[in-house]
C-alpha cells in the first residue's frame, strides 16, 4: 500500500473520532494526540488482521474487520487516559462510523497503482 492508502486509513478513524468526541459522553477527554494514537492504532491493527487473514475476505469481511478491530482498540486504549472511560457502546458507534467510511474506499486500488508504477 503506498502513501495515499496509508494517509487515509489514519484519517478515516481521526475525522471519526474527533468529530464524535462532541457527542459521546468520554469521548471528550481524547485531545489530539491521544486521537493520533488511536489512529494509528487503528489503521496498524486493522492492516495487520486483514494481513494476517489473507486476501480471502471479501468488502464486507474487511468491514467487519475494521469494525472489530477499531472497537477493541478504542475501548481498551481509552483505560489509558486520565479521565476518559468510554462506554462500550461508545466505542462500538465510533467504529461502526470508522468501518462504514473505510469501507466506502477500496484500499486494493492503492495497492494495485502502487505496484504498476515500478
Amino acid at each position: 500500500m503506498n502513501l495515499i492508502g496509508w494517509g487515509l486509513r489514519f484519517l478515516i478513524p481521526f475525522v471519526v473520532l474527533f468529530t464524535i468526541g462532541y457527542y459521546v459522553p468520554g469521548f471528550s477527554a481524547l485531545t489530539i494526540p491521544w486521537l493520533m494514537l488511536l489512529s494509528g492504532l487503528i489503521a496498524i491493527g486493522d492492516w495487520w488482521v486483514n494481513r494476517i487473514i489473507g486476501g480471502k475476505t471479501t468488502r464486507w469481511g474487511r468491514g467487519l474487520i475494521t469494525l472489530l478491530v477499531a472497537t477493541a482498540v478504542i475501548y481498551f486504549v481509552t483505560f489509558a487516559i486520565e479521565g476518559g472511560h468510554v462506554p462500550l457502546g461508545g466505542s462500538s458507534l465510533a467504529a461502526l462510523f470508522i468501518a462504514v467510511f473505510s469501507n466506502l474506499i477500496n484500499f486494493e486500488q492503492f495497492r494495485e497503482s502502487a505496484h504498476q508504477g515500478r
